[in-house]
């Protein structure tokens, strides 16, 4: 079995929810190029279009100077997808329960239910010189020959 080569597709947007148009855009070219199924190609972008609202809204505040950075890699067996922010960070374990009474109402918190629910690895960690790196992975056994 002969794995195909690393392609990655990867994007740095100001943090305006304006931009989201190049994000869902990228995620589509990297689709096709993976060669997705439409029902795998829909629920990528979901779970990464969150993501960057997330960094976008959540790490850099909407502060259009600091940048949002996405990146899509494929092996031939996973899709990677790691969305970096430039804000001041949090942690996973921490975040309300979305699924409970008292939060079934609230505005946010779904975002990263949405993300571990499809995801088969959701890692957070803190980048060098600040900000938040969400690293995803997405086995795609069925896509090999």
């Amino acid at each position: 079995m002969t794995l195909r080569p690393l392609r990655t597709f990867e994007l740095t947007i100001p943090s305006k929810l304006e931009e989201l148009e190049s994000v869902q855009r990228l995620i589509g070219q990297a689709a096709a190029a993976f060669g997705l199924t439409d029902d795998m190609a829909y629920w990528m972008e979901l779970t990464i279009s969150e993501s960057v609202i997330n960094a976008i809204r959540h790490g850099n505040q909407f502060d259009p100077t600091k940048n949002a950075r996405l990146a899509i890699s494929f092996d031939g067996e996973n899709v990677e997808v790691v969305v970096e922010d430039q804000g001041t960070g949090f942690n996973l374990e921490e975040l309300a329960d979305p699924t409970k009474a008292e939060n079934l109402l609230k505005p946010c918190g779904r975002g990263i239910l949405i993300i571990r629910s499809f995801m088969d690895e959701v890692t957070l960690s803190h980048r060098e010189g600040g900000g938040t790196k969400l690293h995803m992975i997405k086995r795609i056994p069925d896509l090999l020959p």
